[in-house]
């Protein structure tokens, strides 16, 4: 029996062997080697996929997609398929990975994630530049029955895919049996978006788990449950639910938060940034009636967005929005200035330049000139009132940005005691990057004295004592 037995092995190998050419075993020899991800940008990657573009049989390709020996063997083949516009031999392929729990460790950028293999196959009719958008739905709504319809569901594939079911009837009714049979909060999300009042409890039920499904079926009935529970205020996803909301018990809940979370506006998880993040939370859905409650966070913590400063412009005088904005200048630490929400992703990049975003000493200085326009008097306090809480090495930054040294320089005895007076005789140094910034040989020569009248405190570090002699060295000083 031994011989007839190594026959049917060593028949089953080569009909294996036999489905590709050996042309085709050569192409994909490099992605046989252990790989820590996929990438796109791979140039190893990216020869390999044009040659089997260019010398393989799409019967080859099928073959490698759904037997190929690692997942990026199979990935390689499914990236071809989809350039080659074969929608109905990704729909197979799809169909025979439905169960695989096979996943792939896809770079994009510089982040890594790890996709589910029919996931991946589902998303590469998105990129396939060949598919035009009517065969992208077609083939991504007959991938979603799929999912739906197989006897045995793949409930890690359908969490995936959430944000990509179609709604329908049909679809909502097996949806609805998925989240009582499995919990999945992921899948609650898609049947909040069918917004049926009967699965109001339902939702109610995931609790704390619950506000990405309110966030897509924000029904009053959930605000009583929201108040309860003010603590989850912390969490985004809460306030991202809540500003859904726009009517005065959703405000009165947008008010009882923020006091919630002013307890740890310093607290280090977050960055000492949660009010901040709060405030964007709050604004991304710009309604209105929230208006004043984040105006008011100006007056009480410093924090403003140039769009809730328009907003206060139009509806009080030049005169109540001059002392509107002192009041917040006059306050202890530096302005919180936001230029454009975080979290509104369609119009981050529409509306400001990314050195805006990312530069806070550019959101400053724009917010001051927009103070100068309103009251010169307010303007002067407010340079004034910013001078003291810039960080050593924002000062010269602040300084090029504002482009208002007139202005800068009537504050003279705040910028000589930031030299004199500054805990860390080496940031002392990043002070007088911005006096030279200044031009003022007299102030310069003061805060160079000063220097020198610390020179001891240098001797406390090699390194320090080294700026120290560049200082003098470059700015030619006299000790």
């Amino acid at each position: 029996m031994k011989r007839p037995i190594s026959l049917l092995l060593l028949l089953f190998f080569f009909c294996a062997s036999s489905q590709i050419s050996k042309r085709t075993a050569s192409i994909i020899k490099p992605l046989e080697k252990t790989r820590l991800f996929y990438s796109s940008d791979d140039e190893e990657i990216k020869k390999v996929e044009e040659l089997l573009f260019k010398e393989t049989s799409t019967e080859e390709l099928l073959y490698l997609a759904e037997n190929g020996k690692n997942a990026y063997i199979k990935v390689a083949a499914i990236n071809v398929l989809a350039n080659k516009k074969e929608g109905e031999k990704m729909l197979d392929v799809f169909k025979k990975n439905i169960h695989s729990k096979e996943k792939l460790a896809y770079r994009a950028g510089c982040n890594v994630s790890d996709y589910l293999l029919p996931v991946y196959i589902f998303e590469a009719i998105y990129v396939a530049d060949n598919f035009s958008e009517k065969e992208k739905e077609h083939l991504h709504n007959d991938m979603a029955s799929i999912a739906l319809n197989t006897r045995f569901i793949n409930t890690e594939l359908l969490e995936a895919l959430t944000y990509d079911l179609p709604l329908d009837n049909d679809n909502y009714t097996k949806i609805r049996k998925l989240v009582m049979d499995t919990k999945s909060a992921i899948l609650l999300v898609n049947l909040a978006k069918y917004k049926n009042p009967n699965d109001i409890e339902l939702i109610k039920s995931f609790g704390k788990q619950a506000y990405p499904a309110i966030k897509k079926f924000p029904d009053p009935k959930f605000l009583p449950m929201m108040k309860e529970h003010i603590n989850d205020s912390s969490d985004f996803s809460f306030m991202f639910a809540l500003s859904e909301f726009c009517d005065e018990e959703a405000k009165e809940i947008m008010l009882k938060a923020i006091e919630y979370n002013k307890k740890f506006k310093n607290e280090k998880d977050c960055g000492g940034n949660c009010l901040p993040f709060l405030y964007q939370q709050i604004s991304v859905k710009k309604c209105r009636l929230y208006d004043s409650v984040l105006a008011d966070l100006w007056v009480t913590d410093k924090i403003i967005s140039f769009d809730i400063l328009d907003a206060y412009e139009k509806t009080h005088t030049q005169k109540e929005t001059a002392k509107f904005l002192l009041d917040g200048f006059l306050k202890p630490g530096k302005a919180e200035v936001i230029a454009v929400n975080a979290y509104d992703t369609d119009h981050v990049e529409d509306d400001v330049s990314d050195e805006m975003i990312f530069d806070d000493n550019l959101r400053l200085a724009t917010l001051l000139e927009k103070t100068k326009r309103i009251s010169r008097e307010t303007y002067e306090k407010a340079v004034r009132n910013s001078l003291q809480y810039l960080a050593d090495l924002d000062l010269n930054r602040f300084i090029s940005k504002l482009k208002d040294n007139d202005s800068v320089l009537q504050n003279r005895d705040i910028l000589l005691g930031r030299v004199r007076n500054n805990e860390n005789a080496y940031s002392a140094i990043s002070v007088m990057d911005g006096l030279k910034m200044l031009k003022d040989e007299k102030l310069f020569s003061e805060g160079a004295a000063i220097i020198i009248s610390r020179k001891e405190e240098f001797k406390e570090s090699p390194v320090w004592e080294k700026v120290y002699r560049n200082f003098i060295k470059e700015n030619n000083i006299k000790e």
